[in-house]
């Protein structure tokens, strides 16, 4: 324990150190005195002898935190707080990951006549419904993170989940920093074991709106996740003369949520609760899930209150984990978008925003159509084909108030709205439903979007990439003999999505398999039968199946064009694609046109050639290309991206659709020589298989010996 926290505390001190150099964190310079009560009791502090006193409130977005002073929330050491003037800080969360129940004990009698009760401490509602969960500090979503540009983020994660591991990453953080602080189970780092600690530590850049989720099997549908806000002064913010409030309680998560544990819904049933739609969606955990018959059972919403007059930042976090988008609607108001991933753009009014997992949009919500006690619905709704019942939905409330104040009151609301009345209007992010080659269509794909300023380094749109990657997104599909009845005995991972079909997901006819040990902070070969072989056909349709670790290494510094293609038979999926610690610029995208449709290669040839012929003008067609960690690449359609890839490391490229990624739509891009990698501290955690020699005989002596006393034994009986 003592190497441990004395590892920290130089780590701490050397990272302090450099900070200084660069001016960021001048106020971070530890008290020696610290080092030597622990030395006297190393059992006291539990490895955190200082942060007590940097420990962050959980409900930062219920309004108690909307209009601090910068100067009161650091008197408080609170680091939700204006920006203009702030000094950095230390931000120290302390998170428990438990097993738990929605509308337990701690709930009283929260949806049977005492809503009162719904306010409770550790009472987490959900939609109403009982079911098992997991849970992050007994609340779900997970406390808020709200910090200040340049501030340090820290978080020590305690997981008491039963027979679980987990780990955390921050969705759009790039890590430069701290690359082995990306939180994927055996890429940066192994998993959290259970009732063992892991402490995360960066600094909070680069500022926009972010998320943290476990990145373990189902973990995030359960209740792991949580906004992860990061702002700049206002005083420098591009988008300030747009609107008057960033308020923390305009952060807003939207979660699908099913009525069983999501490990319920993997690999699938055949004959009951069949395909893994959910009941309904969460907003900010609430939502009062009403039965086909009108039944309500009551639970609370959540609710965002506005003055009248004033124009509100909203930012709109994609915490869902399915594949299909939802569609969100607030009622007789539209959304100026000013940013997406943590990145500005150029501002455009819309009537619905269409949004998948890992999505993040900024929206300015003018408060205008009501008075003082008005209230209007925020709905959710799903969007898409493949699910048979699209009538899921979640609502919110946006609630008009006489006077800016921290506390909410309980609104009652009218009639649940009919959401089909809902039209589409003008729809970002519609390109499931919209003509991406026309850009005056109401129906705006995310390629018609542009950034605010074009990139901050040019080299990106250079003339050619250094290198183009097509990524063929697919399925292989089994039938039960190859996967059950043959002598193999292969064990693939699989899923049953709907009767009758079994399938394992595949970029470019792999499927994606983790190593037993973590790329970036373990020097080990990977294992020969885990590597993908040159043999592996890239063949999207390839009968032959590679269940392998899928690396593909570049050299830092380089430019890749990446072109996600849909390769899958019935082309009724979005794929969210996320790519950890870079960005993508969106160059293109599009339907693949019907008559390509049986022959997709030739499509991804023509494409690539009218690629090269196009690149020379580039700054002048698509000079300002919108800026995503999170694409959504459109059923039976494409994306053409350009990658800047600056950042060392070994970082995962992955569908955010989570049962997607748990049967191998994934691989690891490799940016740079391990010896241009930032490596972890000192005592990080390792891990790998554990198969020892087995040797003739070994134990022949032991044996012997045991063999002997039983005999002696029975002959005394």
């Amino acid at each position: 324990m003592f190497q441990m926290f004395l590892s920290s505390f130089l780590c701490f001190a050397r990272n302090a150190r450099i900070s200084e150099a660069t001016g960021y964190y001048t106020r971070f310079k530890q008290d020696v005195k610290t080092l030597n009560l622990f030395l006297a009791d190393p059992n006291r502090f539990d490895g955190d002898p200082i942060l007590k006193d940097f420990l962050q409130p959980n409900h930062i977005t219920n309004g108690d935190y909307d209009f601090l002073t910068t100067q009161d929330a650091e008197a408080r050491g609170i680091c939700t707080r204006p920006c203009d003037g702030a000094k950095p800080m230390i931000c120290y969360y302390h998170f428990t990951l438990e097993n738990y129940a929605t509308v337990g004990p701690a709930c009283g009698n929260c949806t049977n006549g005492s809503p009162n009760d719904c306010n409770n401490k550790h009472c987490v509602t959900a939609d109403g419904f009982e079911r098992a969960v997991l849970t992050i500090n007994r609340q779900i979503p997970g406390p808020s993170i709200q910090v200040c540009l340049f501030d340090t983020i820290v978080v020590d994660v305690h997981n008491k989940m039963l027979g679980k591991t987990v780990t955390l990453h921050w969705h759009g953080l790039y890590q430069r920093f701290t690359p082995f602080m990306d939180g994927v189970q055996f890429v940066t780092q192994c998993p959290i074991l259970h009732n063992t600690k892991f402490r995360y530590k960066f600094p909070g850049v680069p500022d926009g709106s972010f998320f943290y989720h476990s990145h373990i099997g189902l973990q995030k549908m359960e209740g792991i996740e949580g906004s992860l806000i990061i702002r700049e002064p206002k005083s420098v913010d591009k988008t300030t003369h747009l609107w008057d409030y960033d308020l923390p309680s305009h952060a807003v998560i939207v979660t699908d949520w099913h009525h069983d544990m999501t490990d319920q819904k993997y690999p699938g049933f055949l004959h009951t609760n069949t395909g893994n739609f959910p009941e309904s969606y969460l907003i900010n955990g609430k939502n009062n899930y009403v039965y086909p018959n009108g039944t309500s059972l009551n639970a609370p919403y959540a609710q965002f209150n506005v003055k009248r007059g004033s124009r509100y930042r909203f930012r709109l976090i994609g915490g869902s984990c399915l594949s299909c988008p939802y569609l969100l609607t607030v009622e007789k108001h539209k959304m100026l978008l000013i940013a997406t991933d943590g990145t500005y753009c150029e501002p455009e009014e819309y009537d619905t925003i269409t949004m998948l997992a890992g999505d993040r949009m900024d929206v300015v919500i003018n408060a205008k159509e009501g008075n003082a006690g008005d209230s209007f619905w925020i709905q959710v709704k799903a969007a898409c084909s493949n699910f048979n019942n699209t009538n899921i939905h979640g609502e919110a409330i946006l609630h008009y108030v006489n006077d800016q104040g921290p506390k909410y009151q309980a609104v009652p609301m009218g009639q649940r709205p009919n959401s089909d009345t809902y039209g589409r209007g003008k729809s970002l992010n519609a390109g499931d439903v919209g003509d991406c080659s026309d850009p005056n269509s109401d129906l705006v794909c995310m390629s018609h979007v542009n950034a605010l300023e074009p990139p901050v380094n040019p080299i990106v749109l250079k003339d050619q990439a250094d290198f183009r990657l097509p990524l063929k997104i697919n399925f292989h599909l089994f039938n039960e003999d190859s996967l059950f009845w043959n002598d193999r005995d292969q064990y693939h991972h699989w899923e049953l999505p709907a009767p009758g079909i079994l399938a394992s997901a595949v970029i470019n006819n792999r499927s994606f398999e983790f190593t037993p040990f973590p790329l970036l902070t373990q020097i080990a070969p990977i294992p020969a039968h885990l590597r993908c072989p040159d043999k592996c056909s890239n063949e999207a349709n390839s009968t032959d199946l590679c269940e392998c670790t899928h690396i593909l290494k570049y050299p830092l510094g380089s430019v890749g064009e990446i072109i996600f293609i849909d390769f899958t038979p019935n082309g009724n999926f979005y794929h969210p694609m996320h790519l950890h610690g870079n960005d993508m610029y969106i160059i293109e995208q599009g339907k693949i046109p019907a008559n390509y449709a049986q022959d997709i290669p030739r499509f991804v040839d023509e494409l690539s050639a009218r690629m090269d012929s196009e690149g020379p003008k580039l700054t002048s067609t698509r000079g300002k290309p919108v800026v995503k960690d999170t694409i959504g690449n459109i059923p039976a359609g494409y994306t053409v991206v350009r990658v800047h890839f600056n950042n060392p490391g070994f970082w995962f490229l992955h569908c955010h659709f989570i049962f997607h990624t748990d049967v191998g739509m994934g691989l690891i891009l490799q940016i740079g020589e391990k010896y241009q990698m930032r490596g972890p501290p000192a005592f990080f955690p390792r891990c790998n298989n554990f198969l020892p020699p087995v040797y003739p005989h070994e134990f022949d002596e032991f044996i012997r010996s045991e063999y002997t006393k039983r005999t002696l034994e029975l002959d005394n009986q």
